[in-house]
């Protein structure tokens, strides 16, 4: 069916694809990012009904389409109204600087 099937030349485990298979089909096809390659692959797998490699190469192509993001602390402070503050409020607001 495509380039891609559960007889493929693999290294390691049946989840990796080979750097041949990767060559060929960059040879075979214009790609300008590895993520249009993991795609590429993703589908293949996932046409050749080789489901745990089209999902292993989901993750692979996760970090290019989703930003991990990450914890943000925000300081708030929330200001009260001049004549809410006691004096000594206003007084280190006056000297803060």
């Amino acid at each position: 069916m495509g380039d891609i099937g559960k007889d493929q030349d693999v290294k390691g485990s049946s989840h990796k694809v080979s750097l041949s298979t990767v060559q060929h089909i960059m040879d075979k096809e214009d790609f300008q990012s590895p993520l249009e390659i993991i795609l590429k692959i993703m589908n293949q797998a996932y046409e050749s009904e080789d489901y745990k490699l089209a999902l292993e190469a989901a993750k692979g192509a996760a970090p290019y389409l989703h930003a991990q993001l990450n914890e943000v602390n925000a300081n708030i402070h929330q200001m009260k109204r001049i004549q809410e503050m006691s004096d000594d409020e206003l007084h280190y607001l006056v000297n803060k600087n």
